[in-house]
């Protein structure tokens, strides 16, 4: 993404007690993507023009906070995080607006997989994969600490940006393919199967808004992540991460995005 990155998101490189692990399982899947879908439904009257484009078009203070520089970040739905079956789904949305810049500056940056180790703080290696038309795939190694945790994750996203009316672009990323890395960096460095591990960060959606105005690029972005349930033996240990990484992750996304397109 982005993209969205911003990511963002993520899980634990330490070698995990038995207590820690877990595997996502189908159903769990199931309600993810059932999730998504409806917020892909909610976005495409947004997208469509039956609603204001951007969430805060609908708000005028909120806009007007956007444009003298604030950054926006809240919840996607009044429950959150959303408990699902074994699991918890995370939904972030935020807002940006980037002065002196042009859509095709914001879209470089959110495109350019290459070089997002040197945008995104989380992100410490990152190169394009392939690129099909307008269809992107690239790979990021993100890392995060928090506490006692140190989350370190080899992420596969595929994005797509088009363009949907004058000065209006919006882009769909998915990151399906998420695997947990212990030991990283050393001899022993170990990549464990998708799906596996600690359950940090299983799956992660993000959707960007753009729109050319007043000078620059009011950039929306809303992320999905889904995580683990968290156990009540080690809820102390886990829940301040899983539950304010996400935001964290996509504030950081918003302010790098902000600050690399502002440079282009």
């Amino acid at each position: 993404m982005r993209s969205v990155i911003t990511v963002a998101f993520l899980c634990s490189a330490l070698p995990v007690s038995a207590q820690f692990t877990t595997k996502l399982q189908p159903q769990t899947v199931r309600e993810f993507e059932a999730y998504a879908h409806k917020v892909e439904q909610q976005l495409d009257m947004h997208w469509r023009g039956q609603q204001t484009f951007i969430a805060v078009d609908a708000n005028p203070s909120e806009r007007d906070d956007a444009l003298k520089g604030d950054l926006l970040v809240h919840p996607g739905t009044p429950d959150n995080p959303v408990a699902i079956s074994n699991g918890l789904i995370h939904d972030w949305v935020g807002t940006v607006f980037i002065p002196n810049t042009s859509l095709s500056k914001v879209l470089t940056v959110l495109q350019d997989f290459d070089h997002h180790s040197e945008i995104y703080p989380s992100v410490i290696r990152s190169r394009l994969i392939r690129r099909d038309d307008d269809v992107l795939t690239g790979y990021w190694r993100l890392e995060r600490k928090q506490g006692p945790l140190t989350v370190v994750l080899d992420v596969e996203e595929q994005v797509q940006y088009h363009e949907i009316a004058p000065s209006k672009w919006i882009g769909r990323a998915y990151a399906n393919n998420i695997s947990e890395v212990e030991n990283p960096g050393k001899p022993n460095e170990k990549k464990l199967p998708p799906d596996d591990g600690s359950g940090f960060l299983w799956r992660l959606y993000g959707y960007w808004s753009l729109e050319a105005t007043k000078g620059g690029v009011l950039a929306e972005c809303r992320t999905l992540s889904l995580s683990r349930s968290i156990p009540a033996a080690v809820a102390w240990a886990i829940k301040p991460f899983v539950n304010t990484l996400p935001r964290e992750s996509l504030t950081m996304t918003l302010q790098a995005t902000r600050s690399a397109a502002s440079m282009k």
